[in-house]
């Protein structure tokens, strides 16, 4: 297993330690507290369903729909996925955060914080959706190679082509990861009016 290293991530398959995960709630992340940098993530149903007009393979449906489970998805690119998440969003989720502890509100409580925070929230589920399509656009061949072996698989997930398409596509996700270039598209204006109009409804 390959580690995620300050100056970039190392290309090969990015696994998360199974005994040290605890999934953030909404965010689809791993980590000892919210106030530190995932070691894993990987995109919500939520932000996946958002993404989805911009995306191409049949993976990600497979994904948002369960039938590629949170763990698969977690040993498979979760590391690599994480860092490409810092690297590109990372200033929203740690203003979100920075907001949410300032304010001393209840990071699980949406209703308590989306109102003073929830811009930033916005920003970064935006920004998740243009790098979702990035791997998309870099990874579609691995990715559908991945999504026939599950399907395939028919609920094995011991089954040794869907191991492998799972390999190529941790692989593939980690090259992104560590390639230069990526540069995320994503309407920064359409998701502060997102947050507006979410929060007048909420204040209603």
């Amino acid at each position: 297993a390959c580690s995620v290293v300050a100056a970039g991530v190392a290309v090969g398959v990015q696994r998360c330690p199974w005994n040290r995960l605890g999934v953030r709630p909404g965010m689809g992340q791993s980590g000892s507290s919210a106030d530190k940098t995932p070691s894993c993530s990987v995109p919500t149903s939520t932000q996946l369903r958002r993404a989805k007009p911009n995306l191409t393979s049949k993976w990600w449906a497979l994904q948002a729909d369960g039938v590629a489970p949170a763990p698969v998805c977690l040993q498979t690119y979760g590391k690599a996925y994480a860092a490409l998440l810092e690297q590109h969003c990372g200033q929203h989720r740690k203003e979100h955060q920075r907001c949410i502890k300032s304010k001393k509100l209840d990071p699980l409580d949406m209703k308590a914080w989306y109102p003073e925070c929830g811009e930033p929230f916005e920003l970064e589920n935006a920004c998740v959706a243009g790098l979702l399509a990035e791997v998309d656009k870099r990874c579609i061949g691995s990715l559908d190679k991945a999504a026939d072996a599950l399907e395939r698989a028919s609920g094995n997930l011991q089954d040794a082509r869907l191991t492998s398409a799972l390999e190529s596509m941790g692989q593939c996700v980690a090259k992104v990861a560590a390639a230069r270039g990526v540069n995320p598209k994503y309407d920064a204006e359409a998701a502060r009016q997102r947050f507006s109009m979410s929060k007048n409804l909420l204040a209603r």
